[in-house]
């Protein structure tokens, strides 16, 4: 599954962070089909800002999140000539939450379902 949106984690670490975030050890595993057993699949400091850093600072080892909002991002020092990855989270929910961690999150789509049954067979693609 990876770092990515709606990917179920375990946090190892929580710590204070540079400015106003949080650093947080993940990890992300998968189940294996042949052998049933679960692989680690990421592993990697991350950055919680804004409302996901409030919230982490309630995080204990072992605990479990499901991601949400997360973007990852590059950058290379030439004079070093090593890559940076960043990673970072805005928002998560825990097994226990109901909503997500962040407003901004919130599903705001508007409904176009005009309540009449569509006769059509549609083409998904």
């Amino acid at each position: 599954m990876g770092f990515r949106k709606d990917a179920w984690a375990t946090v190892w670490s929580v710590e204070e962070g540079r400015g106003n975030s949080l650093k947080v050890r993940l990890s992300v595993s998968k189940k294996n089909k042949d052998s049933g057993e679960y692989e680690q699949d990421f592993s990697g400091f991350c950055t919680f800002i804004g409302s996901a850093k409030i919230k982490g600072e309630k995080l204990q080892k072992k605990d479990r999140i499901k991601l949400g909002d997360v973007d990852v991002s590059t950058r290379y020092d030439k004079e070093k000539k090593q890559e940076y990855v960043n990673y970072k989270v805005f928002d998560f929910t825990t097994a226990d939450d109901d909503e997500p961690s962040s407003a901004v999150s919130a599903d705001t789509s508007v409904s176009t379902d005009t309540g009449e049954a569509d006769t059509e067979e549609s083409d998904p693609f």
